[in-house]
């Protein structure tokens, strides 16, 4: 029989029994209103993915009206792929450490398929001893609507830009044409008719002569006109003599500036498509080297690797902190002025990538590669 002392310190241990009980009971009451009041839906899973907890935005997020629905059925039945249960196959995810968030198509109560955002972690008890998997879904039907919408205009606008800069071309081709064949055809003959009259005029003849001068630097314009348009020798002869022509060309024009040509690929290496690619990212990069880089040396490298063609425009000049918008350091006022953008849109129009690689007072490096098919 107990003593009144000892029938006194019980009823004060079983006193904090039910203290502790209570305690524990109303955290455990503010964590189910905290799950129940997500909005993402959330379940747990014993150690075999058996469901045995599911909130109330759960039942929303796959349409069932009722937690007895879901209830000790297998997490795997709400998918349908075969890599997505081995997801929540918790016998293969014990021991992992960190949750994971993925997207997978979920299976909606009347069998519709649907995507779902899923964040899982594993639950331990105070042991560190594994009981399950605890899982958020987010039904992200409408984000995928977005990001399809948003790609469908993406491949529009880039198939409209591909359509414009082919429109451009076309353009230039028939302006450097009318140029070359219309003014300056008309042109030289006005210079030809003007010449013969030197003669003919004796006290004319120094305002001939100037007159035939400035024709002459008229034809010469016109022609450089319009092989900036687009040089002949591209359609008549091809991609390689014209890029060895504007190199030349290039290097007369910047006498500061040693061009070097490395050109490892044969005319027949060069699908057509890419050859007024290749030909106008030559053009914008030594341009750019002209006006901004300062350099004493420019290698443009053509070559085919492996089953790819690969083009490289390097300078040993400033360079330029690509993450400065402004690039102030350089004195450009938009990195759109330097003709980058258009670079990479000309490379990835015509089925290629574009890299620009600067470094600042270490010069320029352009790569840019295209599938050989």
């Amino acid at each position: 029989m107990n003593t009144p002392f000892e029938r006194c310190g019980l009823k004060e241990r079983g006193k904090k029994s039910r203290i502790r009980l209570a305690r524990y009971a109303g955290a455990l009451r503010v964590a189910y209103d905290a799950l129940n009041s997500w909005a993402s839906g959330v379940i747990i899973t014993d150690r075999d993915g058996k469901i045995t907890y599911a909130n109330l935005s759960f039942l929303r997020v796959f349409g069932y009206r009722n937690k007895a629905d879901v209830l000790f059925r297998n997490a795997t039945d709400l998918f349908t792929r075969e890599e997505v249960k081995n997801f929540f196959n918790v016998k293969e995810v014990i021991g992992e450490a960190r949750g994971k968030t993925e997207e997978f198509f979920a299976r909606h109560r009347d069998g519709t398929i649907f995507p779902v955002e899923i964040s899982s972690s594993i639950v331990t008890d105070g042991n560190g001893n594994v009981l399950g998997i605890m899982a958020s879904f987010i039904d992200i039907t409408e984000r995928k609507r977005f990001e399809d919408e948003l790609k469908k205009s993406e491949r529009q606008l880039r198939a409209l830009s591909k359509k414009l800069l082919e429109s451009q071309e076309l353009e230039r081709k028939l302006i450097a044409g009318e140029l070359h064949d219309g003014l300056g055809a008309t042109l030289t003959n006005i210079k030809y008719s003007l010449e013969r009259r030197l003669d003919e005029l004796p006290e004319e003849r120094e305002f001939l002569e100037q007159t035939v001068s400035m024709v002459q630097e008229a034809i010469k314009d016109t022609s450089r006109i319009s092989r900036s348009l687009r040089p002949s020798i591209l359609d008549d002869m091809g991609v390689l003599p014209a890029i060895r022509w504007f190199c030349r060309i290039f290097q007369e024009a910047n006498g500061g500036i040693q061009a070097e040509l490395r050109l490892d690929v044969q005319e027949g290496d060069v699908p057509d498509p890419l050859k007024i690619a290749i030909y106008r990212i030559i053009q914008e990069a030594l341009s750019n080297v002209a006006k901004h880089s300062k350099a004493k040396r420019v290698t443009v490298s053509l070559k085919k690797v492996e089953d790819s063609l690969v083009l490289s425009i390097g300078d040993d000049g400033r360079g330029f902190d690509i993450t400065d918008p402004k690039l102030k350091a350089n004195g450009v006022d938009d990195i759109r002025g330097m003709g980058l953008t258009s670079m990479k849109e000309r490379a990835e129009f015509s089925g290629g990538t574009l890299d620009i690689m600067p470094q600042k007072d270490s010069g320029t490096v352009i790569h840019a590669k295209w599938p050989c098919n």
